[in-house]
């Protein structure tokens, strides 16, 4: 249909495109029907772009905070920050020893985002789908919520939606879990002036994650549920890389949430097509809305769902082809990284 009207007008492809998609029907038998959806073939970002720069400035500034206050539990570290600071005012004071535990932190919590949007822009240039620069996401209870890239351009059907959404959220929590692993050990092998040093956790924080505290029960405390056993306000002393990697674990875990146009609300719009999504997603938020009150001490879930409430709450941008669902293989890999995401997101305690 399309080649045949840009035969008619061939000025028509520079502007529009058709879409094949599914609407939903007031017949009473049929849900939904097959429809040609005429859009823009391209699709600009509303928000406006200085609105963005200062959501992600803000963001990156509060990211920096929250990586520097990990060591506020630290007695030894805020003494001799304190002492650092009181030579200040004499010209004289020396903090490379707190730099050196700190851009470890930074950088290995930036290198998990990293991936997470190498694999998105990878599999986009590949499909030749455009994409907007990513907004990073405040949050309150963690360094950062996400980052945020608008669609511009349509994929081609879903199972490119598919690919594009998944990639980023498993490339990040692949390099979160293994710099967890490498983490834990490191604070196993740490030499006593190192280990007094180290940023931590509060034990009621690092148990709303039942992988993340499983994995560190097992490597630091042999498994026998050491965690259980303390009291919620303990700290627990992490390596700095190992505290990017959990906290890389649970961001990542949040972008597969099955919700509006997340990473996981696209990969469940891939799945269960545009109107099914719309009702799952919708099973989904009232889930996690009711949980945010009974089991999230820390205000993760609802400062997820606060700011999902305002930036991702949206459909998808169409796909050109929304008929043909996505394959066996892929339905299944969303089924486990989504049991993944639980295992992650629901708290040990």
């Amino acid at each position: 249909v399309e080649g045949k009207i840009i035969k008619v007008n061939p000025s028509w492809k520079e502007k529009f495109q058709l879409n094949f998609v599914e609407i939903t029907t007031d017949t009473p038998t049929e849900l939904t029907e097959l429809a040609l959806l005429i859009t823009p073939n391209s699709f600009p970002p509303t928000a406006p772009a200085l609105l963005n720069i200062l959501t992600t400035t803000i963001s990156i500034f509060f990211s920096f905070v929250y990586c520097i206050n990990t060591f506020a539990g630290n007695e030894v570290v805020m003494q001799k920050l304190k002492e650092a600071s009181e030579m200040a005012s004499v010209g004289s004071y020396d903090i490379t020893w707190f730099n050196s535990l700190l851009v470890p932190l930074l950088v290995t919590l930036g290198a998990s985002q990293g991936a997470h949007e190498l694999a998105h822009l990878l599999v986009a240039w590949a499909n030749q789908i455009k994409l907007t620069p990513p907004t990073i996401l405040p949050s309150q209870a963690l360094p950062y919520l996400s980052f945020q890239n608008r669609i511009k351009t349509s994929p081609k059907d879903y199972n490119t939606l598919f690919d594009l959404a998944f990639v980023g959220p498993i490339a990040g929590l692949t390099a979160s879990f293994l710099a967890l692993l490498y983490g834990l050990q490191l604070t196993t092998t740490a030499d006593s002036t190192t280990a007094q040093l180290l940023p931590s956790l509060s034990v009621d924080f690092a148990t709303r994650s039942a992988l993340g505290s499983t994995l560190i029960d097992l490597i630091l405390g042999g498994g026998d549920g050491i965690l259980l056993q303390q009291d919620g306000a303990t700290q627990i002393p992490l390596h700095p890389i190992a505290v990017a990697g959990f906290l890389g674990l649970i961001i990542n875990a949040l972008d597969l949430i099955p919700i509006g146009s997340t990473d996981g609300g696209r990969m469940s719009q891939a799945i269960f097509g545009r109107v099914w999504h719309l009702t799952f997603s919708s099973l989904v938020f009232l889930v996690l809305f009711i949980s945010s009150f009974v089991s999230d001490s820390q205000g993760i879930l609802l400062g997820y769902l606060f700011i999902y409430s305002f930036t991702q709450r949206d459909m998808e941008i169409p796909c050109r082809n929304e008929i043909d669902k996505v394959e066996l293989p892929r339905a299944i890999a969303a089924l486990v990284s989504w049991l993944v995401a639980v295992l992650i997101l629901v708290p040990l305690r």
